[in-house]
């Protein structure tokens, strides 16, 4: 019969102190906070090259009609296609901005639109992931790719109504990243050309539902004619606080990200 003390042959495990627990706590919390804010960078690095993606094919489309319709370019106005009156230009079928307009800012208007068929109708190539609002379209199109025409007004550029005249089309804005000022309108959507400024004053002249956007990254993307597509990083904070929609940032002297935009906005006159 055994007669030894039981302890000597028993293992005793001794768990964590308060203060060890708390150290280690204090570590993770720190690799954490180190890790997570180059996890969400890298996610909205994925998200913007996803939108790239949008845009490439987007931007296939726009190319492809003008091959198909005699080098006439899609109009980057979003007003209704009507059949019966053969109208079937505009890239997306909105119409007007109004109250009652059950069509504006719906996927019917993306389908019914005169790019949706060089898409195979794929509405969720309209839509930027890091687009966080309610919108099924977050792109718009350059008011000098065959937009309104406003005459003198502001000064705008004439704007083009065929491929072959655009001079210089690998610095020539087609699509870009847009938003609608959704703070002001929840039923407002992305409406007609994207010109966010006064051509006579060269100063920003943005409208709620045309805005310039920054939300890849304090940038965002942009399509030229050529068919490329590339990311642009606005240089300058007063851009950046415009598009949060701050529009006390008017101050529009040395913004090199306004003169940017309207070189590559330049109508076939100015170039």
């Amino acid at each position: 019969m055994y007669n030894g003390s039981y302890h000597k042959y028993t293992k005793h495990f001794s768990g964590f102190t308060l203060v060890e627990l708390m150290v280690v706590i204090s570590i993770i919390s720190l690799l954490m906070s180190i890790m997570l804010p180059g996890l969400g960078q890298a996610r909205e690095v994925a998200r913007r090259l996803v939108c790239a993606s949008n845009m490439r094919s987007l931007n296939l489309g726009w190319i492809m009609y003008s091959h198909e319709n005699d080098d006439s370019i899609v109009s980057a106005n979003t007003q209704l296609n009507d059949g019966s009156l053969k109208i079937d230009y505009h890239w997306v079928s909105d119409g007007r901005l109004e109250i009652g307009n059950i069509v504006g800012g719906t996927e019917k208007a993306i389908i019914e639109g005169a790019l949706a068929r060089y898409l195979d109708e794929a509405t969720e190539t309209y839509k930027c992931k890091s687009d966080k609002t309610e919108m099924v379209r977050s792109y718009s199109i350059s008011n000098t790719m065959n937009g309104y025409d406003c005459g003198c007004k502001n000064n705008c550029p004439t704007p083009y109504g065929d491929a072959i005249s655009i001079r210089h089309p690998a610095s020539s804005l087609v699509f870009i990243d847009a938003d609608s000022n959704w703070q002001i309108d929840e039923r407002a959507w992305i409406a007609e050309g994207f010109c966010p400024m006064n051509w006579d004053k060269k100063v920003w002249n943005v409208k709620g539902e045309n805005n310039i956007t920054a939300r890849h990254l304090d940038g965002c993307n942009m399509s030229y004619a050529d068919g490329h597509v590339g990311s642009h990083r606005w240089r300058d904070n007063r851009t950046i606080e415009l598009a949060n929609w701050n529009f006390s940032y008017n101050d529009t002297k040395n913004n090199k990200d306004l003169d940017y935009l309207i070189k590559i906005m330049e109508g076939p006159m100015d170039r």
